[in-house]
């Protein structure tokens, strides 16, 4: 253990404090990897690829469920169940419970990052935060709670106890301290810090042990209560000015685009160019045409609002990737053996819901654990996948997953890259891939898919977002380069011209 604190990643929490920053703060020691997630400054959630960092395994830590109990209650962990609820269903824990031990789990992941030398550590603001706890966690309370596993204060102490300086509390001492739980003792100690006393004085005067009255210190000081100052410095009164609201211009074809926006979303690509099947390719070219040329974002950019330019480049990119779909026999081909399970499909997803959400069918419902035969079937799917079979891949995946008890990632990234060849699908394709992020964090290529998901939405700025996030991650991870509509429209009309 280090003798003293990761000073970068203290700097690093201090920072988006002070910042009031959302994002992660990512830090990678050998092979442990660790995220901390902050909303505008508050610390709200971690993850965390140690086993024994994980939330079971701190319930167990802290004598509230067994080993046993542990795993049991994780056979049922499945899309969209959380271990609280299912601990709190199998009788092993009270609601409202839960809550504690995420903040135990968040101060020890935390202070574990301010503990370890770290071969990377980076602030993202890009990263999508998980908040799990139901109010934040004080980074005062982390640093105390790290503090005391220093072995020694001795390197620490020197630093502090300069005899022509004085510790003066910050100007966000009050709002620091108040999230904090600091005892009795604690508390008599920081009302000590004047701005007069010497840290030598404080620590004579302190009510309790000076070793640990040190390590107090010390936490306060990384914290951002405290500062060390040669002499007192009047405190700066926040200022700043108002944001003024924007006028958004009022225009009739933003009803139309909202109509367009949510026909889209249930429609086949024969219904998104107004056309039936076995429309002819004349028909569909001058459709298309009809189409695009309405959409065209240069007769709209009047309105700034990112919310209709966003409508309206996903309604364009449905209405080129129906046309590009439909005028080659192949990609058409592929794309009816999906649409012909639609109904197929809803049916599957209703009772996969189900299963998910309804909390009585926990007690009746022992989902099989064939690790083996989960395995077979992800293989299985994998292959269906390259030979374009994607509604074999998107069935055998959710097999293969009810059969995984480890939540494996890979099974629903998957999934979502397969959901994602039907348009109609891709909101189910984006929640899958989102999963096997949120699994595992620190693994670019599902970033990657869910980019390039949104690209082929249309969706260019989300899509943009979401590889910054890989580049945070991983700088030299290879981002692939969009395929080009208009070569992808330039071979159509050549595959055609040769057709004809």
């Amino acid at each position: 253990m280090s003798e003293t604190f990761n000073s970068k990643a203290a700097r690093a929490m201090r920072s988006a404090f002070e910042a009031s920053k959302t994002g992660a703060l990512i830090s990678q020691a050998g092979e442990a990897k660790r995220l901390v997630f902050f909303d505008h400054g508050e610390l709200v959630g971690v993850r965390s690829n140690v086993a024994d960092e994980r939330l079971g395994e701190v319930m167990v830590r802290e004598h509230q469920i067994t080993q046993s109990e542990l795993v049991h209650a994780v056979s049922f962990i499945r899309t969209g169940r959380k271990l609280g609820q299912i601990l709190v269903e199998l009788g092993y824990l009270q609601s409202g419970q839960i809550e504690r031990f995420v903040r135990i789990q968040i101060v020890d992941i935390a202070c574990a990052i301010l503990m370890t030398s770290s071969d990377r550590l980076v602030f993202s603001e890009q990263v999508e935060i998980e908040a799990v706890t139901l109010s934040p966690v004080s980074i005062g309370d982390v640093f105390l709670q790290a503090v005391r596993q220093l072995p020694a204060v001795g390197l620490n102490r020197e630093k502090v106890l300069l005899s022509d300086y004085v510790f003066e509390q910050t100007t966000d001492a009050l709002a620091i301290a108040s999230g904090m739980e600091l005892s009795t003792a604690q508390a008599t100690l920081l009302d000590l810090v004047d701005g007069e006393n010497r840290v030598a004085d404080i620590l004579g005067m302190a009510s309790f042990d000076e070793d640990e009255a040190c390590r107090t210190l010390i936490a306060l000081h990384h914290a951002g209560v405290v500062t060390l100052k040669e002499r007192k410095v009047g405190a700066h009164p926040p200022a700043g000015p108002q944001p003024i609201p924007r006028d958004t211009v009022a225009d009739p074809f933003e009803k139309e685009l909202i109509q367009l926006y949510n026909g889209v979303q249930c429609q086949n690509h024969w219904e998104v160019l107004g056309l039936g099947r076995g429309a002819a390719y004349s028909q569909i070219q001058a459709a298309y045409a009809e189409r695009f040329h309405r959409l065209d974002p240069e007769k709209w950019e009047h309105i700034p609002d990112s919310d209709f330019q966003e409508k309206l480049a996903l309604v364009r990119s449905r209405v080129k990737e129906a046309y590009i779909t439909l005028s080659s026999q192949t990609s058409t081909n592929v794309y009816e053996k999906l649409e012909e399970h639609e109904s197929q499909y809803q049916e599957s997803k209703q009772r996969w819901e189900v299963i998910e959400s309804e909390p009585t069918i926990l007690e009746e419902w022992n989902r099989p654990a064939d690790l083996q035969e989960g395995a077979r079937l992800f293989k299985r799917a994998k292959r269906a996948m390259r030979e374009q079979d994607y509604w074999s891949a998107i069935e055998l995946c959710r097999k293969a997953i009810e059969l995984d008890e480890d939540n494996e990632p890979a099974r629903y990234h998957l999934l979502g890259r397969a959901l994602s060849e039907n348009p109609r699908w891709r909101r189910d394709a984006e929640q899958n891939l989102k999963i096997a992020h949120k699994l595992e964090p620190w693994e670019p290529r599902y970033l990657v898919s869910l980019g390039q998901l949104y690209q082929r939405e249309g969706l260019a700025e989300r899509a943009e977002r979401t590889f910054d996030q890989v580049r945070t991650l991983d700088p030299d991870f290879p981002i692939p380069e969009p395929l080009k509509a208009d070569k992808k429209l330039d071979k159509t009309s050549q595959d055609n011209q040769k057709a004809g």
